[in-house]
């Protein structure tokens, strides 16, 4: 997960998980018209995000296609959502606790 969330730190590499997202699969180059770098530095972007295994390349001919490996980010999804599910039920107990102290002071006035 060190690689997962290392590649989703960088905007750019979030830019391109966003694209793939929305667009389904891309050619390198369609990715790389979206952004204001040069190529070869949305290719370094994508490299990363293809060492950490969020996305996949396919190669048909000259053409390089670009898609999110799902799978890749299952382990990151499982750990936010455990956490999330974690935090929630913490935060829904101290407003419970908050709502109580709230009543018992109005009751003693």
């Amino acid at each position: 997960m060190d690689r997962t969330f290392g590649a989703l730190s960088d905007p750019s590499r979030r830019q391109i998980i966003e694209l793939l997202r929305e667009s389904g699969d891309l050619k390198v180059t369609d990715v790389a018209e979206v952004f204001s770098m040069s190529l070869n530095g949305v290719s370094k972007h994508i490299k990363v995000l293809e060492r950490a295994g969020l996305i996949v390349r396919r190669i048909d001919g000259r053409e390089h296609w670009l898609g999110i490996n799902w799978t890749g980010l299952q382990p990151a999804y499982e750990w936010l959502h455990f956490y999330r599910n974690f935090w929630n039920s913490r935060l829904d107990a101290l407003v419970d606790y908050v709502q109580l102290n709230i009543e018992k002071e109005g009751k003693d006035q």
